[in-house]
């Protein structure tokens, strides 16, 4: 999947997530446990939902 894909898809794999923003997916793995990104289940995969955690980006702003 391209980034532009990726940036207008409401949620992405957890592989996708952390080469968009540059980090392995040890380090996202580890947020998701933490609780500090949003997530969503779909079947036996947990998916980063891109949407809620822009709009919780957005909120931080205001």
């Amino acid at each position: 999947m391209n980034n532009i894909v990726a940036l207008t898809s409401p949620i992405v794999s957890q592989e996708q997530f952390s080469e968009l923003v540059g980090l392995s997916p040890d380090i996202v793995r580890a947020w998701i446990n933490r609780g500090l990104i949003p997530t969503v289940k779909i079947g036996k995969r947990r998916l980063i939902n891109v949407a809620k955690l822009t709009q919780e980006m957005m909120e931080l702003e205001h």
